[in-house]
């Protein structure tokens, strides 16, 4: 069924320019670049620009299921991956929620450099034919001159549109590199952030906001990650310790390479149930 939704966007896409001929290039750059816009909007569910001085970024957004809201999650991607892209940040933003917890991804802007990876397993885990457009595909690629829009500006407008729609708890979950973004956002947006979840995030560049994090934190790591994150999950730990944290938590998932290839379920369930234990219940108490 995707793949005929695809072929007719594909038929849709390459008869509009040519009807557009007739009216000169403009009107078929125009046509070109609505195509292009509606073929983003189809591909991903929830796809909601985020407009941060005058420019346009890609989220999506989706509110919870459940008809109980626990809460919103900002999920922050991790370094060459996007949006939406398969492996962590899809199954999390599509299944959490139906447990009542609306969910929210953003594209950020990372340094272009390519991951070491400790399997081909991961390489091999992605589909490339279900990946979204590159965020160049929305109205972002007619503003290249403009002035670039940090991450910090970026998940601030992801956080005024959570306020706007009166979600009063918000919850950080960063993959790899977008842990380490998270955890720097921690010291320079205002909004209280209720809890942090780490997912296969390496050594962090900003060490002391993390110590200072006085919120729950669910730090997650599978045994066939990247090199290096198995130990630096564990420097976390001892740091935490040494911080009287006791609200740090660590999770080791067997046999997860650092997308979680074939286990995401596992992954979803995991963060539901600690965010079910640390928020839920005690509400319930």
């Amino acid at each position: 069924m995707k793949q005929m939704k695809m072929i007719l966007l594909g038929l849709v896409m390459s008869v509009l320019p040519l009807s557009a001929v007739a009216e000169g290039d403009d009107a078929m750059m125009s046509e070109t670049k609505d195509s292009q816009m509606l073929r983003v909007i189809n591909i991903v569910p929830g796809y909601q620009a985020l407009t941060v001085a005058g420019q346009e970024i890609n989220a999506t957004y989706l509110e919870e299921t459940l008809g109980e809201r626990h809460g919103a999650i900002v999920l922050l991607h991790d370094q060459g991956e996007q949006f939406e892209s398969q492996g962590v940040i899809t199954p999390l933003r599509h299944q959490m929620p139906q447990y009542g917890w609306s969910t929210l991804s953003l594209a950020l802007d990372f340094p272009s450099e390519t991951n070491i990876l400790l399997s081909s397993s991961v390489e091999q885990g992605k589909d490339e034919s279900t990946s979204p457009p590159k965020e160049g595909v929305s109205a972002e690629s007619d503003q290249q001159s403009l002035p670039t829009i940090s991450n910090q500006q970026r998940v601030e407008a992801a956080i005024a549109l959570l306020q706007a729609k009166d979600i009063k708890r918000i919850v950080f979950i960063g993959h790899g590199m977008g842990g380490s973004l998270a955890v720097e956002l921690l010291e320079n947006i205002d909004t209280p952030i209720a809890a942090l979840i780490l997912v296969g995030t390496a050594n962090l560049t900003m060490t002391e906001e993390f110590k200072t994090f006085d919120q729950p934190i669910f730090d997650i790591y599978g045994d066939n990650d990247f090199v290096g994150v198995e130990q630096a999950v564990k420097n976390r730990k001892t740091m935490m310790k040494r911080s009287g944290n006791r609200q740090y938590l660590i999770r080791k998932i067997d046999g997860a390479d650092h997308v979680f290839s074939g286990l995401q379920t596992i992954l979803v369930n995991t963060i539901r149930g600690w965010l079910t234990t640390t928020f839920l219940k005690q509400e319930d108490q």
